[in-house]
C-alpha cells in the first residue's frame, strides 16, 4: 500500500493500542464499552492502520445496515488516522481501505462527532437519522477518468 501502511482487520492483540488512540479523540469512551466492540464482530468491523514498523497509525470501526433514505450504508462511527507528520496520508490510506469494504452500499457515513458510549453507537434511532456526520456516496461504476 502507499508509503508501506497497510489496513487489516483488527488482531485481538493490538485491541489495546486502538483503545489508545480511542482515549486521545474521545476518552468519554471507556474501556469497558471499547471491549464490547472488539467482543461484538458480529455488529461492528473493526479495522486498523500499521505504519511499515508494525505501529498502528490509525483504526475505523463500521456497521453496514439498511437505512431508510439511505439504503445500503456503511456506518463509521470511529475514524481515527494518528501521526503528526503523516496524517493525511494516513487518512487517505484508511479511507481508500473503507471505501474497498463498502462494495454492495449506497453510501458512507463518517460521524460528525465521536459517540460517548457503546450504547449510543448501537442506537437505532441515531443509525436511522440521516442529519449527523459526512454521507459519502458509494460510486458503483470507475470514474471514466480511471479507466
Amino acid at each position: 500500500m502507499t508509503s508501506g501502511y497497510w489496513v487489516r482487520l483488527l488482531h485481538l492483540d493490538d485491541a489495546l493500542i486502538a483503545y489508545s488512540l480511542i482515549q486521545v479523540a474521545a476518552p468519554c469512551f471507556s474501556a469497558d464499552d471499547w471491549a464490547q466492540v472488539v467482543a461484538s464482530a458480529d455488529r461492528w468491523k473493526l479495522v486498523s492502520l500499521k505504519d511499515p514498523a508494525g505501529y498502528v497509525r490509525g483504526m475505523a470501526v463500521y456497521r453496514i445496515g439498511t437505512h431508510p433514505i439511505a439504503g445500503r450504508l456503511m456506518d463509521i462511527p470511529l475514524f481515527i488516522a494518528a501521526s503528526v507528520i503523516e496524517d493525511v496520508t494516513i487518512t487517505d490510506v484508511l479511507f481508500t481501505s473503507l471505501r474497498r469494504r463498502s462494495a454492495g452500499c449506497d453510501y458512507m457515513r463518517f460521524w460528525g462527532r465521536f459517540p460517548s458510549d457503546l450504547t449510543e453507537m448501537e442506537n437505532e434511532d441515531k443509525f436511522l437519522r440521516w442529519d449527523h456526520g459526512l454521507m459519502v456516496r458509494v460510486d458503483r461504476k470507475p470514474s471514466p477518468a480511471l479507466l
